[in-house]
């Protein structure tokens, strides 16, 4: 599988859940969303070699008093 996170990319062959994957990138899974062939996917799920895999860092933010 493909897998794209900002300017870096990574290659997989083999067939993982998001737990894991996030686990093999020491990335916290509340700080990515994983979107899988265009659709968010939960950690639950599974990854399949032909998937392409875009973690896109979430930022958050507020209203400052």
């Amino acid at each position: 599988m493909k897998v794209r996170y900002g300017q870096q990319e990574y290659e997989f062959t083999e067939r993982m859940s998001v737990r894991k994957l996030l686990e093999k990138l020491d990335l916290l899974p509340e700080t990515v969303v994983v979107v899988r062939n265009d659709e968010i996917v939960t950690e639950d799920e599974w990854l399949e070699v032909e998937d392409e895999v875009e973690l896109i860092r979430v930022v958050s933010g507020g209203v400052s008093p």
